[in-house]
């Protein structure tokens, strides 16, 4: 996990300008879902990102965050990553160029569920398609350089995991302290499932398609924080994976939805 670690600290560190935008956003929210049925990301919601990405790899890779990656019709949310040859720091290497939504509210604990199709070559949610390294497609809750991180998480480069991941930055390095993760193998590139976590104090049950598959109780996030949905390119021979280059790929999301803890 020393590999994932560090793409996903990165991620913390370059996340911080996309959520600073969504200041306005409430401490908490009530029960909400959106089954993205319009023809667009609706705005009472969420946000869309523009910006820097994670991956970042000096003279190597750099990604980005591009709006019009950002598609809604027919019911389903896509997030497109491309990837393609371009110049990082005056040296040739690869950008990408991905997706990433993220809630108005930030929201405590409760129920987050997601059904979505992770990352693939599948050019419709129906159709079939194949997961290309370089890709991380993932449904999560953040806030304040991972002060609350909790992932559904998948990397291409190991399509048979989902990696299910908590994080908890204590506040004392500019990094998260410390994580909980597990995985399964469903194949989470090749179909639609539901993936579920329920967030109570000092513990985290997730599930897949109804089925419980772990239970986190070490490093427990409790602050309130954003609803994240993210697909975006990696160039390493770690987590994400070497690039792969002018091959579209595709995330689809059919519903989220969001219930407090009762």
């Amino acid at each position: 996990m020393k590999t994932k670690a560090l793409w996903v600290s990165l991620l913390g560190l370059l996340m911080v300008a996309a959520t600073a935008s969504a200041a306005p956003g409430k401490n908490s929210c009530s029960a909400w879902a959106d089954d993205f049925n319009g023809s667009a990301v609706n705005p009472n919601l969420w946000v869309i990102a523009n910006g820097q990405a994670p991956g970042y790899v000096p003279g190597v890779h750099r990604g980005y965050y591009v709006p019009a990656n950002v598609q809604v019709g027919n019911g389903w949310l896509t997030l497109t990553l491309n990837q393609a040859s371009g110049l990082v720091d005056g040296k040739q290497g690869v950008i990408s160029s991905g997706a990433l939504i993220y809630s108005l509210a930030k929201c405590g604990y409760g129920t987050y569920e997601w059904t979505m199709r992770m990352s693939s070559t599948a050019t419709s949610p129906t159709l079939n398609g194949v997961p290309i390294s370089g890709s991380v497609s993932a449904g999560f809750s953040y806030v304040n350089n991972s002060q609350t991180e909790i992932d559904f998480e998948f990397s291409a480069l190991t399509s048979d995991r989902l990696w299910m991941v908590n994080w908890l930055n204590r506040g004392t390095t500019p990094t998260p302290d410390e994580e909980t993760a597990t995985y399964i193998s469903n194949n989470p590139w090749n179909a639609v499932h539901t993936y579920k976590y329920v967030w109570a104090p000092g513990k985290i049950t997730y599930y897949v398609d109804g089925v419980q598959r772990d239970v986190h109780t070490t490093n427990v996030p409790s602050a309130a924080a954003y609803i994240m949905i993210n697909h975006w390119g990696t160039n390493s021979s770690g987590w994400g994976g070497p690039a792969t280059l002018n091959t579209p790929r595709y995330f689809y999301i059919d519903r989220f939805s969001y219930t407090p803890l009762q």
